[in-house]
Parts: structure tokens; C-alpha cells; sequence
């Protein structure tokens, strides 16, 4: 799995693999892309900060300010 934060964008992609990608459900703030076998590829957390601030406020200080903080 990979982690990739596109701070401009404020969007997190988690990676679970890397098939193809045969297709993509999205949910609320959310993109799901998955392979033939309907397994995930790929999440996308849009607004990731907020859904970060919002669900999680047990995030270590270090992963928040390596993550989310604005220059």
C-alpha cells in the first residue's frame, strides 16, 4: 500500500495496487477505483484535510504537520 498527499489539490490516494484500473464508484468526498475482480486499486480522499480533521482528531501531532499544514 502507498500514501500519496496532493497538498494543492487537498487530496489523499491511497494505492493497493497496481492492476488496471476497470472502474470507479464515487461517494461523498470519496473516489474507489477498482480492478476486473472488483478489488480496490485506489481510494481518493477529496478535501482529505477536512475528512482528517472531521473523523479523525486521534492523529498523532507528527502525521498531522507532515500531512496538512499550509507553508
Amino acid at each position: 500500500m502507498k500514501l500519496k498527499y496532493y497538498k494543492d489539490d487537498d487530496i489523499l490516494v491511497i494505492r493497493f495496487s497496481t492492476k488496471p484500473v476497470d472502474d470507479s464508484f464515487e461517494v461523498e468526498n470519496a473516489i474507489l477505483e477498482v480492478d476486473k475482480e472488483n478489488s480496490p486499486v485506489s481510494l481518493e480522499i477529496l478535501k482529505a484535510s477536512k475528512f482528517f480533521n472531521i473523523a479523525s482528531k486521534e492523529l498523532p501531532k507528527e502525521v498531522k504537520e507532515k500531512f496538512f499544514t499550509t507553508a
